[in-house]
């Protein structure tokens, strides 16, 4: 199979930053899989450098905050720290995307001059193959550019006593979310030429009613949980009797109601099949009349890469935002299983001999940003959560080694709690009884006195958490570039509280129009 040719610099210059980061991935695999809760029943103390543990053995919290900062990097530090440790952190921060929150509108704004969505567009071929732009230190995230046009919205955006419609039940972080997330969608949706919206998992459909009521958009909502479209269904309602005190029938008729269907987004999903459920739910008849747009507001695990290859695949959709989510969950490369890949996709980092793991990709889902503040704070007590469950993880193994990784239940605000309360609390599903003896023992004291080396060594394994992600970021930019398929990584999220903050968009030529 052809892969698209990389003529310009940008492409070079990404394909080099994967290259170098899945290099510094490989040399430190043995931190990245050094799990936390396993601390004592692997010794990974023993594992570090020399050197560092020297250092580390005397850091404090606030300290290690400063060093695993990345808006620090060249901020002053307290001490001399090993060079290999310093460069391992430079080499972290600069190969990874940046995680800084910025304004969308001048990421779109190039990338709709770039990629020809336009029916005026003339955009020749080099400038097409040059779409991977702003990828983490290629471009400066605060450069102004003029802004993309921006979108229509209805009656209720418009009016602001009536904004609160679409806030109602969502929690801060889901409400910072939908609002940029609707926006980007809508300006994508405006440029592409589609006015059809398919929302995979869409979930009680918070992102759907914004895109809908608030942008005039006609939305599909495709969600596994029937009881999560239910709920939808009644939001949406409690939604028009809101809005229909202060708007008139005029107005209320003009609506474009979100269409809630019920399906699993499987990997052999059928692109035939799917199209005729779409066309089925909005009421069209002909495949040609119906081009749309897919949105995905943190697809868990496969999902993320399934809806890329469904956007590759199926002509009628035009344009796919996406934000990644859950990467533990995904399929990784395994040679010897016939079974979904979802990590690596493009046919660069495919051919790059390297492995990524569970361990690796459970802490790419961290959030770096939160963690900093939290060490920075100096209330440490929060902090010893970490050594909590280590201590237990070595005593559920002492007791039998079955027990080992066994999930146990998640228990809130630890740190206000005693180790031998939070050892009863935490095993009461697995059917086993701690004595206090063995949760108060010398070598169980001993291991809890420890906590900042765990403490430590979470702090280094997050060092390398936003290179991990990036990877996995980078690998899907490839693989639609490789397709001759325009995309752009946007940071609109505020990292703090959304730490899974970059959407994902991309757009595909105009003469692809089926």
């Amino acid at each position: 199979m052809s892969i698209s040719p990389f003529h310009c610099h940008e492409c070079y210059k990404l394909r080099r930053n994967v290259h170098n980061g899945l290099k510094v991935l490989q040399e430190y695999a043995w931190l990245l899989n050094s799990f936390v809760l396993d601390f004592y029943t692997e010794n990974h103390w023993k594992k570090l450098p020399e050197k560092w543990k020297q250092i580390l053995d005397n850091v404090e919290p606030e300290e290690l905050g400063k060093l695993l900062d990345p808006s620090n990097l060249n901020g002053s530090l307290q001490r001399v720290w090993p060079l290999s440790l310093l460069a391992l952190r430079s080499a972290s921060v600069l190969l990874s995307v940046s995680r800084q929150q910025c304004r969308h509108d001048s990421f779109l704004s190039e990338h709709f001059e770039k990629c020809p969505v336009f029916p005026q567009s003339s955009v020749s071929e080099s400038s097409k193959t040059c779409s991977l732009h702003k990828v983490g230190q290629f471009k400066n995230c605060n450069n102004s550019v003029h802004s993309a046009s921006s979108p229509k919205t209805s009656s209720i955006l418009q009016r602001s006593e009536l904004s609160y419609v679409f806030t109602k039940h969502v929690k801060p972080k889901k409400r910072h979310e939908i609002t940029t997330m609707a926006q980007v969608t809508a300006e994508t949706a405006q440029a592409s030429g589609c006015q059809y919206i398919v929302d995979i998992g869409s979930g009680m459909g918070h992102l759907s009613r914004m895109l809908a009521y608030g942008y005039g958009l006609n939305v599909c909502c495709l969600e596994a949980q029937e009881t999560l479209s239910e709920q939808a269904r009644k939001l949406d309602a409690e939604l028009e009797v809101s809005v229909s005190k202060r708007l008139s029938p005029e107005e209320m008729a003009n609506f474009h109601r979100p269409v809630h269907v019920n399906v699993t987004i499987r990997p052999q999903l059928d692109t035939s099949s799917f199209v005729k459920d779409i066309l089925k739910a909005f009421d069209k008849t002909h495949e040609t009349d119906l081009k749309f747009g897919l949105v995905g507001l943190h697809p868990c695990g496969n999902l993320g890469p399934i809806l890329l290859q469904l956007f590759v695949n199926c002509h009628n959709v035009k344009f796919i935002n996406i934000v990644g989510c859950c990467y533990m969950k995904i399929s990784l490369d395994n040679p010897l299983s016939d079974h979904f890949t979802g990590y690596p996709l493009s046919y660069f980092v495919s051919e790059r001999p390297h492995t990524i793991s569970y361990e690796a990709c459970e802490i790419a889902c961290h959030a770096i940003e939160s963690y900093c503040e939290r060490l920075c704070s100096g209330d440490v007590n929060h902090l010893k959560v970490h050594c909590y469950r280590a201590t237990l993880e070595r005593l559920l193994v002492k007791h039998s080694p079955d027990l080992r990784h066994a999930g146990i239940h998640s228990i809130k605000h630890v740190h206000l709690m005693a180790f031998e309360e939070y050892c009863k609390a935490a095993v009461s599903r697995l059917g086993v009884q701690l004595s206090l003896e063995q949760a108060s023992c010398e070598e169980t004291l001993d291991n809890l006195a420890q906590w900042k080396r765990v403490v430590t060594l979470y702090s280094l394994r997050l060092m390398l958490a936003p290179l991990v992600e990036t990877i996995v970021l980078l690998d899907r930019l490839l693989y639609l570039h490789e397709r001759g398929i325009s995309s752009v990584l946007i940071p609109v999220f505020k990292p703090s509280l959304s730490p899974r903050n970059h959407i994902l968009v991309a757009t595909k030529p105009k003469e692809d129009d089926p």
